[in-house]
Order: structure tokens, then sequence, then C-alpha cells
């Protein structure tokens, strides 16, 4: 009985500790959220013209790789044209993108990740609750 309750111990310590690295990197992506709409609205506010130009260029841009990838034999930007590289970093200066999908750091797939985020998740819904005032939970 000692040796269960020893275990489980453990096992809450574990919890814990990968429950608050999970909230910081959530609170982290929250922030990167809101740091984007906060330079979207200032560019858009500041800048309205510059803004409707990059996101009009940005679509122009993805039109063309996506006519590609549907008919190869549409041309596609060659590894030495600069134009993603540029852009990107004004589309990203002005807030037009998305920072949860970009990827910082990659590492080699870890066997069981999905099961175990998945067992975590089970084990945290109890402590959720549903505001309808926000529409989040």
């Amino acid at each position: 009985n000692k040796v269960y309750s020893a275990a489980i111990a453990k096992t809450q310590k574990i919890w814990t500790a990968y429950l608050d690295s999970i909230m910081k990197v959530g609170q982290m992506q929250i922030l990167r959220r809101q740091i984007t709409n906060e330079l979207n609205y200032s560019c858009r506010f500041d800048s309205k013209h510059l803004a409707a130009a990059l996101e009009n260029l940005n679509k122009a841009i993805l039109a063309d790789i996506e006519a590609h990838y549907q008919n190869p034999s549409l041309p596609y930007p060659k590894e030495d044209n600069t134009l993603l590289y540029e852009i990107t970093a004004y589309l990203e200066a002005a807030g037009i993108h998305n920072p949860l999908n970009k990827i910082y750091i990659t590492t080699k797939r870890l066997p069981y990740f999905p099961t175990v985020n998945f067992l975590f998740l089970i084990s945290q819904f109890p402590k959720l609750q549903y505001n309808k005032n926000l529409g989040i939970v």
C-alpha cells in the first residue's frame, strides 16, 4: 500500500510539473497572438495602404504557389529569390501572419508523446469550466 501511495505521489508531481510547462507555453502563445493583433491593428490604423498592399501581395504570391502545385509546369520562386524571405519579414512586422503556425525549433519524434498528451488532457478536463459569456473554456 505504501508503494502504491509513493507511486501516486510521484505521478502527481510529474503531472504538476508537466502542467506548469504546458501553462507557460500556452501563456507565451497567447502573448504572441496578442502582440500580433496589436501590430496588425497599429499597421491598419497608421498605414492602411501599406497593410492592404502587403495583404494583396501575400495573397498573390500564395495564389501563384498554389497554382504551381496544381500545375507543376507553372513557375515557382527559386531558392536564390529573396522575395519570400523579405515579404515574410514585412508581414510579421505588420502583424499579418499567424504566429501559432510558425515553427521555431524542431526535435526528433518522441515515442508515445501523443498518448501522454492525450492522458494529460483527460486528467485536466474536470478542472475546466465553460464560460457562456466568453464562449471559451
